[in-house]
């Protein structure tokens, strides 16, 4: 049986993150189809501070054995976000720290993680990493003399241009994509040696969901657009609740936020905030929405798209983020928006016309349908492992 060491910053059910998520998803999809695997992950759940939360030692979940080892530095979060402002300000020529100490800075710093896999590496026949951005995939590399697969879940940003990048992205026998556009980003960037597959990633189809659901538990009367990830900034959300304030001066309709919330919320009539809500409930409202909107500029899939498009709900997207624009000229299951004149003008468009907003809704899903299948992803990801544990063991013979 082949073994697979997956290693991923945080991990666990009650983590949140996309990254997080797809490891997971991957892990006990993996495991269950004649492939024994191994996590090692940190004892963190808060991405934040990397605190300390989960025990330390090894557990197992849905099948899965995971290796948990102590973040040793956690993070202040405004001193980091403060310092790598002005480490990616492209006038500042003297830095006050280096491109490995910024990776120290960002975490989770686990050097037991690290030690565990350099004296058990041997035990395992591939690892693969969850998204390059992490600490735990830049140092680990470094030291892994076995084959690796690394999903990036890229996009650009400051971290991405770093010059230690080069050999995270260069190292990997594979690279793993969840999107055709973030495959040609980092094509074009750093023209990797190992192959470059797009595999995308699965998404749970789950139909017959009773819209009302959610509309009871929480109140909601009138029309709605919902936001559900995380409240923060970076996200675009300034962009949204600005633009969201004109629409309501004059369309009585609200914006229903759904997630951690990370920033402050303006106090905007119409704006409700729920918080963390049962998968029963998001699906449900997910459902239920006139539409779900993606404000952020910078995303390497967004899954809420895709959850937004299984259930029939077309999508507003931001016209600057190239992932979001590939979902909704690939699937015509939805419009974009770069300012508030643009998303008034579209979102009106969906609101007023019921025909075309449904036949967004089925573009969409018929898009999940045919490119999001786990059984497709699994096969792909599956096959893949085997022809890359082939190549390594015939070159050594």
């Amino acid at each position: 049986m082949i073994k697979i060491g997956i290693v991923v910053q945080r991990y666990g059910k009650d983590v949140v993150g996309g990254a997080e998520t797809l490891a997971r998803d991957v892990a006990e999809r993996l495991n269950a189809s004649e492939f024994d695997v191994t996590v090692f992950t940190t004892t963190a759940s808060d991405y934040i501070t990397w605190e300390n939360e989960y025990e330390p030692g090894e557990s197992i979940l849905k099948g899965v054995v995971i290796k948990r080892f102590k973040v040793d530095v956690l993070r202040e979060i405004e001193k980091f976000n403060d310092l790598s402002g002005r480490f990616f300000d492209k006038n500042i020529i003297d830095k006050e720290i280096t491109e490995d100490e910024w990776i120290d800075l960002q975490g989770p710093v686990s050097a037991d993680l690290i030690n565990r896999i350099r004296a058990e590496q041997e035990n395992f026949d591939i690892f693969i990493f969850f998204t390059y951005l992490y600490y735990t995939t830049v140092k680990t590399l470094r030291i892994l003399k076995k084959p690796a697969i690394l999903f990036p879940t890229a996009h650009e940003e400051p971290p991405i241009n770093m010059g230690i990048m080069k050999d995270v992205f260069m190292k990997p026998d594979a690279l793993f994509f969840l999107t055709s556009s973030e495959m040609k980003m980092v094509e074009k960037k750093f023209s990797p040696h190992g192959k470059m597959i797009l595999v995308r990633t699965g998404v749970d189809v789950k139909r017959d969901i009773d819209e009302n659901i959610f509309r009871r538990n929480y109140l909601i009367v009138s029309p709605f657009i919902l936001y559900a990830g995380r409240i923060e900034k970076g996200k675009g959300l300034e962009l949204l609740f600005e633009a969201f304030r004109q629409l309501r001066s004059n369309r009585v309709v609200d914006l229903v936020l759904m997630g951690k919330k990370l920033m402050d919320i303006p106090d905007i009539d119409g704006i409700k905030y729920v918080g963390y809500v049962s998968e029963e409930d998001k699906t449900s409202a997910f459902k239920g929405a006139v539409c779900s909107v993606q404000p952020s500029p910078l995303e390497s899939l967004s899954i809420t798209t895709l959850e937004s498009f299984v259930q029939e709900t077309p999508v507003l997207v931001n016209s600057n983020c190239e992932v979001l624009m590939e979902h909704v000229e690939a699937s015509g299951g939805g419009l974009s928006f770069s300012n508030e004149e643009e998303f008034m003008k579209n979102f009106n468009i969906l609101y007023g016309n019921r025909v075309r907003r449904d036949r967004m809704g089925k573009k969409g899903f018929e898009y999940v349908n045919k490119y999001y299948s786990w059984d497709i992803v699994i096969n792909k990801i599956s096959t893949q492992i085997r022809e890359i544990i082939d190549i390594k063991q015939s070159g050594k013979h």
